[in-house]
């Protein structure tokens, strides 16, 4: 699904200075869904809305604002099997120098929520160690290829299990 077409539909949002899930949320329900990344390509630069494109890659139901995991990276999983999953995690200092690799974070890493994340798929590197594939919205440049692979079965690592956000995706 298009994350230009949210940044450039979405009155709200910026590139580098945040944005608001909940206003991306409410403009996928409204629109009724996203148009597929190769028809409204990643630029990483707000421009004009083209709002007017039928084929949208998912049609989506009412959004869920909120909801509490508290830890429980089972109901995670289970929410990222079939869609795009918007979480918080802590963003700090090791978190924003990740290049590569499974991530592991600091001891402290998600004590204090500060940025959102897409958790996109998980899985399991040569070593066996579970990852959560997660996406960025800091470019590229950024991690492996703007994704980060984040350690999954800590309960949470960076506090990636406490909130998460997503439309409800309509089945009709």
């Amino acid at each position: 699904m298009s994350e230009q077409q949210v940044l450039d539909c979405t009155g709200d949002t910026s590139t580098c200075k945040g944005g608001s899930v909940i206003a991306a949320l409410r403009y996928v329900a409204a629109s009724g869904g996203l148009q597929p990344e190769a028809a409204y390509a990643y630029t990483g630069q707000r421009g004009a809305c083209r709002s007017v494109m039928p084929n949208s890659a998912a049609s989506v139901g009412a959004p869920r604002w909120l909801v509490s995991l508290n830890g429980d990276e089972g109901a995670l999983q289970e929410l990222v099997a079939s869609q795009p999953v918007a979480v918080s995690v802590e963003a700090d200092l090791d978190f924003h120098h990740y290049m590569s690799g499974v991530y592991t974070g600091s001891s402290s890493c998600g004590q204090n929520l500060n940025h959102f994340v897409t958790v996109v798929g998980y899985g399991t590197d040569g070593g066996g160690q579970e990852y959560w594939l997660v996406k960025n919205q800091w470019g590229t440049t950024w991690g492996e290829g703007g994704y980060m692979r984040l350690t999954r079965g800590n309960g949470g690592n960076c506090g990636m299990a406490t909130y998460a956000y997503y439309p409800t995706m309509d089945n009709s």
